[in-house]
């Protein structure tokens, strides 16, 4: 069975041996990096005009990631296509454009804060994904509070009767 898994993964492979593992919802992505003609990675700008032309890729992907997430994964499958295409060699101007662009969001200094969300821009992606996190672990957490509130107390009773 393992076997099966194994060729499967080396015959796909074997069509184009720039790809790398893949799954469904992600081939359209795949399929359009590769078609591109660029020397240097993908800019944030061509993928959301890209993802604004494919709406049913854009809706399906949006759906499971996070914008933020769908711009780094999109730029970072680009670089590893390009790397391949170029032998293994990358450019400079490669490994500085990974990092996403958010429209009119200046560049902060990076510096050392003990919160990690204190240098995001409130209006930007990550940090609402971060915000929603923060939340469901305080929700969580106060939920724990009340179940070991009441779980303390019922032992409380019990050993006074």
């Amino acid at each position: 069975m393992t076997e099966m898994k194994v060729e499967d993964k080396q015959s796909n492979r074997g069509e184009n041996p720039a790809r790398f593992q893949r799954t469904d919802q992600w081939r359209p992505v795949y399929s359009w990096l590769e078609a591109l003609d660029l020397d240097e990675v993908i800019k944030s700008k061509d993928i959301s005009d890209w993802l604004a032309a494919n709406p049913e890729v854009n809706e399906e992907l949006g759906s499971r990631h996070s914008r933020y997430h769908l711009m780094h994964y999109i730029k970072k499958c680009h670089m590893k296509i390009l790397k391949k295409r170029n032998g293994g060699l990358q450019k400079p101007s490669e490994s500085a454009s990974l990092s996403v662009e958010h429209p009119n969001v200046p560049k902060l200094p990076a510096t050392i804060t003990s919160n990690p969300l204190t240098n995001v821009p409130e209006h930007s992606d990550l940090y609402h994904v971060k915000r929603l996190e923060a939340l469901r672990k305080y929700e969580i957490l106060v939920e724990f509070e009340k179940q070991l509130s009441s779980m303390i107390a019922k032992q409380n009773t019990a050993q006074e009767s």
